[in-house]
């Protein structure tokens, strides 16, 4: 009896993943590239194991359902995954940015200073280092392991004056300083906070690009987006980690505004 219910259990197991397997329904998905390359990308569903590959234009349909891991690969672009949500079962489409895949050498930074002149000898003894490529672009990190020599375009430093700038035994550098900073600083962060606030979505998607995915005219489009924005818009589907939210809000507002405009003629 018991042999009986394990086996029915199992049969059960095997049922639902049939089941689980054969929910899964056809959605289409296209790809958004800085180059015209967006054929033959591979397309796979890591959770059924069945892939396909975009057309000429980018486009492509694949079988899913929710929490489905559905994985990009090409040579010329990084990988990228995508775990299926109910969102985007519901409205049957799906958006992927690709990023062109950039190699990157370690660096190998080499200071004049201790070379024998013997290249076997130095190669084997000089100190190495992976520095962070963006700190060093903004002047940031890792600056303690340079050694910057003086030449013609250096300043002459005067050591007995340079020492402290005291006066009547006050620091009148670090006093202002402390003064100085908080007043430019605040008016850096009103300048900032009103700068998002007036961020619009054309800010930060382009006309091209909000007429090819919707699917809607540009002569229609500042009509439309005008609209989005007067029927109280969350701004914050503007930030760069909801895309998807984003582009499934203007689908639906796009059917609402196409209705609105029927209604009126």
């Amino acid at each position: 009896m018991k042999a009986n219910h394990i086996i029915l259990f199992f049969l059960c197991l095997i049922s639902t993943s049939i089941y689980s397997q054969d929910n899964r329904i056809d959605i289409n998905g296209t790809i958004y590239v800085d180059r015209n390359d967006k054929e033959g990308v591979t397309v796979f569903n890591s959770s059924s194991g069945k892939g396909t590959i975009t057309d000429k234009e980018g486009k492509f349909t694949i079988a899913v359902t929710v929490n489905d891991r559905i994985e990009f690969s090409a040579l010329q672009f990084e990988d990228f995954v995508v775990v299926i949500t109910q969102q985007m079962i519901d409205v049957k489409e799906i958006s992927v940015f690709l990023i062109e895949q950039v190699n990157k050498l370690n660096e190998v930074l080499i200071l004049p200073h201790n070379l024998t002149g013997n290249l076997s000898f130095d190669a084997n003894n000089i100190e190495l280092m992976n520095p962070n490529l963006d700190a060093l672009y903004f002047g940031l990190g890792n600056l303690d392991k340079f050694e910057f020599t003086d030449d013609h375009l250096s300043d002459i430093k005067n050591i007995a004056v340079n020492k402290n700038s005291v006066v009547n035994g006050i620091d009148v550098v670090n006093v202002f300083g402390k003064l100085l900073i908080p007043i430019f600083k605040s008016k850096n962060n009103k300048d900032e906070a009103s700068s998002y606030e007036k961020k619009r979505i054309l800010d930060v998607y382009s006309k091209v690009y909000l007429a090819q995915m919707l699917n809607i005219k540009e002569k229609n489009l500042m009509e439309f987006i005008y609209y989005v924005e007067e029927n109280n818009f969350d701004y914050s589907l503007l930030n760069s980690n909801k895309e998807f939210e984003f582009i499934s809000f203007m689908k639906q507002q796009k059917k609402k505004f196409l209705k609105v405009k029927n209604d009126k003629n």
